[in-house]
């Protein structure tokens, strides 16, 4: 049986290193990642607890599955029975957690604590060896080049037949479970709030289930780009993102603000590579529905009362509107042009008019995109989200309705500017800085001027 550790070191030894793998190594590959179908497919699902386990634990006497009983003392049973409760963990699983530990790290003379948190420590790292698996695959299939044809191809099936499977519906609901104060989630009220990790380190584990959020939210965003999202996934990670979002108004936490990116982008990235996909040989898998066009427009235009999520959602806003006005044409199409003319429009008027309305250049461009957060997010993660917004950009300024709306932002800027001019407020700085310092923030034209520059500056040099 390959371990999580096994796997994610032969996936990296075929799909990371420099150098190609050779036929043996791809067949070891092939052969490790069918081998763990049922642990992608199953997710970070444990069996959890039973009453009949537990009393076989507290018996002293416990048989592991291909192997003779073991015996417990006192100590083991109360760690197991911790180990247990605390990680909503079978109690049987917990015992060879123990084994495993005392393998890894040999526990004869460790104090019950020690104990307790290199078990953990060792159980969270095999679950991250087995996400680290998932992204590396991900990222071989989307970003990686020079991989070998034929192998890229062996991945990307593999994938699709996972995330066919239900694989992205497993990363949106992890993400939100583990977000829970609970044990199977950041840990209960009367949790131990410590773990050693492999290097022996004492770290939160509210810090370590983060991370694992903040990777699943990689991953997810990967996976729109192996196979294309439907309308299921986008109204549930929409609902995610909001209240993610929410959080950040109590939390100045880096991986916090990068979980909610990652849920912003995946919806970026569905919806341009959704409606750029309908403008080539393929239809629109979204928006190919006129009741999800309706019922979506109606949930993205709803009034959000926290800062954030509003803020948050104003991106989504623009990410829609930029899809609507790329799939105009294919839905005439297939349905009645009176039909689209006054729904379609309608949707791209009311969503343009709030996009404006919120300055959301402002926000995606001083929250998000010159944030610390995304400055340090994983670097192949960035590339990707600024990928795509180049992508998207180009294509919402490309669209005769959205340039029209520029122009008219522009418009209102300069009667603005040479009203503060007559009224001598005007800063003669030789830049547009009098303005935004009158209202305190800047008008939605310079925003986008601003946005604009930003995107075209990181985005000259990508080419996805």
């Amino acid at each position: 049986m390959v371990t999580p550790k096994q796997l994610l070191s032969i996936i990296e030894s075929s799909v990371v290193s420099p150098f190609p793998p050779s036929p043996a190594q791809r067949i070891e590959l092939l052969h490790a990642i069918r081998t763990l179908l049922p642990s992608f497919k199953s997710l970070l699902s444990y069996p959890p607890p039973r009453p009949s386990d537990r009393a076989q634990v507290r018996s002293k006497e416990v048989r592991l599955p291909n192997s003779p009983p073991i015996s417990l003392d006192d100590q083991d049973v109360q760690i197991a029975l911790k180990l247990s409760d605390e990680l909503y963990l079978n109690e049987i699983d917990c015992v060879q957690l123990l084994v495993s530990a005392n393998q890894e790290w040999g526990l004869v003379g460790r104090g019950p604590l020690e104990i307790l948190r290199l078990a953990a420590g060792l159980w969270y790292s095999e679950r991250r060896d087995i996400m680290m698996s998932l992204y590396t695959l991900l990222r071989a299939a989307v970003i990686d080049p020079g991989l070998e044809a034929g192998l890229v191809a062996d991945i990307q099936k593999y994938l699709e037949d996972l995330i066919n499977a239900g694989l992205r519906q497993r990363f949106i609901s992890l993400i939100k479970e583990l977000n829970r104060e609970e044990p199977a989630g950041l840990g209960g009220p009367l949790s131990e709030h410590y773990l050693l990790d492999s290097r022996g380190a004492l770290v939160e584990r509210r810090a370590v289930v983060y991370r694992e959020r903040l990777l699943l939210g990689h991953c997810l965003v990967l996976s729109v780009l192996v196979v294309r999202t439907g309308p299921k996934d986008v109204k549930d990670v929409f609902s995610v993102l909001k209240d993610s979002a929410a959080e950040l108004s109590e939390s100045s936490d880096t991986i916090k603000h990068q979980i909610t990116h990652s849920l912003l982008f995946f919806l970026v990235i569905a919806f341009v590579s959704d409606a750029l996909s309908a403008l080539s040989d393929k239809s629109s898998i979204l928006s190919h529905d006129a009741s999800f066009r309706k019922e979506f427009q109606d949930t993205v235009m709803a009034v959000v009362n926290d800062p954030n999520s509003e803020g948050f959602v104003g991106g989504v806003r623009l990410a829609w509107v930029a899809h609507l006005m790329l799939i105009h044409d294919e839905i005439g199409l297939g349905e009645a042009v009176s039909t689209v003319s006054s729904n379609e429009f309608g949707y791209i008027n009311f969503c343009l008019e709030s996009v404006f309305a919120k300055n959301v250049f402002h926000f995606l461009l001083e929250k998000v995109l010159r944030s610390a957060a995304y400055q340090n997010d994983d670097e192949d993660m960035v590339y990707m989200y600024n990928a795509y917004l180049h992508k998207q950009i180009t294509c919402f300024l490309s669209h005769p309705v959205a340039r029209d709306k520029v122009k008219e932002s522009k418009e209102k800027a300069m009667i603005t500017l040479n009203t503060y001019r007559m009224a001598g407020d005007f800063v003669h700085d030789g830049s547009m800085q009098g303005e935004q310092a009158a209202e305190g923030v800047p008008l939605p034209f310079v925003s986008l001027l601003e946005f604009v520059s930003e995107i075209y500056q990181v985005g000259s040099s990508v080419c996805v």
